[in-house]
């Protein structure tokens, strides 16, 4: 049996009565209630656009599913812009958005690249994705001033990638195929479900999580969501074969459970290993089976490719060098918000698309051009600084200051072989984004005032 798993508080949406505990001095309990409640239901319904209609060939014909994730983005752009208008007058929404300005400004110039783009439709697309992100991370930031209400979000959101993966999972055991974690549906030119990418990077973060939930935050909860959590997010990462989400997960969760453990556990763990060579050099004194072990473990890395493949990083050299030729053609303005070449057109690996660039910084430079890049540098380095004043803060800051810091070194190896956080929303996103809410939500309890700002106390 699954170890059930409770939320923190009382039910599912259910509020802090601590009257210590609020979100912000000048807002009242309906506009708190409102604004936790919109930032859960965007958790829940946001993973919804990760998801596509399986097909065997490439079709750009409208499906069922794009209505429902066109009705998501709206929802959520809309509901976003009412709920920051219901507390325009507070001063809580005007500290959140002091740090956040330069994402508003890098949103802005995504819009105005409307103009030149050759793909407008993709740009308006793309930006409108930005724009629901934007609007969920400054909402996170005003609920996440209340340290509780963070550590809520933190549990819908390590239950949503368990949901999303574990939906994922039943549709391989169904259709291997249909499920989109077999990797040869789309070299063929089909889809899946879901993209075994991103499928890979919700079970890597979807591990990571609730390790920097239960190691770093010490929250209760996180504890029972490791076993689900190793099971189906485990069992998906292997099937989709995602090196990078792999290699990130190794290297983050290994630096938490290594840092956080004692010196006796750690020289267990020395001497468990020892161990286990040990015992391989008697069993296995010519290391055949060891051969044959890593063979299969070679397989699964290299995904059959050559080491010429691998030395062009999966063909991303090919392409990386043609993203920058058209760079070169626009290197102010860029092609328009997530459009990387000056027709639209990118002819790479044998076909023609609107290829992304599989490399953030590359990506903003190729679409936004230098001031797109510069803005977007900015909006990060902004946010960054805001989330390192937590480190002055009391054991709850430094925890979430340290949890940031851990998702930063995820998200920096992520974005070297792939478009990250921005682009179409995923699960990824969300988490991303989450952590820009509370990073700056609690930075502003240590630049308000005394007397207006929330009690720090544990519960």
């Amino acid at each position: 049996m699954t170890p059930s798993i409770t939320a923190p508080t009382q039910s599912t949406f259910a509020l802090s009565h601590d009257d210590r505990s609020v979100v912000g001095s000048d807002l009242n309990a309906a506009q708190k209630r409102w604004l936790e409640r919109f930032a859960l239901i965007a958790i829940w319904l946001l993973p919804i656009m990760v998801f596509t209609m399986p097909t065997a060939k490439f079709t750009t014909a409208w499906q069922p599913l794009d209505t429902a994730k066109l009705l998501v983005l709206f929802l959520t752009c809309s509901g976003g812009a009412l709920s920051l208008a219901y507390v325009r007058s507070t001063h809580v929404l005007r500290r959140v958005l002091d740090p956040l300005t330069p994402f508003y400004l890098f949103l802005g110039w995504a819009l105005v690249s409307v103009l030149w783009s050759p793909l407008k439709s993709v740009t308006i697309a793309q930006s409108g994705g930005l724009v629901a992100m934007l609007f969920f991370a400054t909402i996170v930031a005003i609920v996440c001033t209340d340290i509780e209400r963070a550590k809520r979000l933190l549990f819908h959101l390590c239950s949503m990638m368990l949901v999303a993966n574990a939906v994922v999972l039943m549709a391989y055991v169904i259709n291997p195929e249909m499920s989109g974690l077999d990797r040869g549906r789309i070299h063929s030119g089909g889809d899946g479900l879901i993209h075994p990418t991103a499928a890979g990077a919700t079970a890597s973060l979807g591990l990571l999580l609730p390790v920097m939930c239960h190691w770093i935050g010490g929250y209760a909860w996180a504890k029972r969501f490791m076993l689900p959590c190793l099971v189906i997010h485990g069992a998906v990462l292997v099937l989709s074969n995602s090196r990078t989400a792999l290699a990130m997960g190794f290297v983050t969760i290994g630096a938490i459970l290594f840092w956080y453990s004692t010196n006796r556990q750690r020289a267990t763990t020395i001497f468990a290993g020892s161990m286990l060579l040990v015992a391989i050099m008697i069993l296995d004194p010519g290391f055949e089976m060891a051969s044959s072990t890593a063979d299969v473990g070679t397989q699964f890395v290299s995904r059959g490719q050559s080491g010429e493949q691998l030395k062009g990083v999966s063909g991303r050299g090919e392409l990386w060098a043609a993203v920058w030729n058209e760079y070169q053609k626009s290197m102010l303005l860029g092609h328009g918000y997530f459009v990387t070449s000056e027709t639209g057109q990118l002819h790479v690996w044998h076909e023609t698309h609107n290829y992304t660039a599989h490399n953030l910084a590359l990506q903003i430079l190729a679409s936004t051009g230098a001031i797109g890049f510069l803005l977007f540098a900015f909006a990060l380095l902004q946010v960054f600084v805001a989330s390192l004043t937590l480190g002055k803060g009391d054991a709850n800051q430094r925890h979430f200051l340290v949890m940031i810091l851990v998702t930063t070194i995820w998200f920096l190896g992520w974005s070297q072989l792939g478009d990250s956080f921005l682009g179409p929303i995923r699960p990824e996103s969300i988490l991303f984004f989450t952590f820009v809410g509370i990073g700056v939500g609690q930075s502003t309890r240590l630049l308000a005032p005394p007397g207006h700002h929330s009690s720090s106390a544990n519960p």
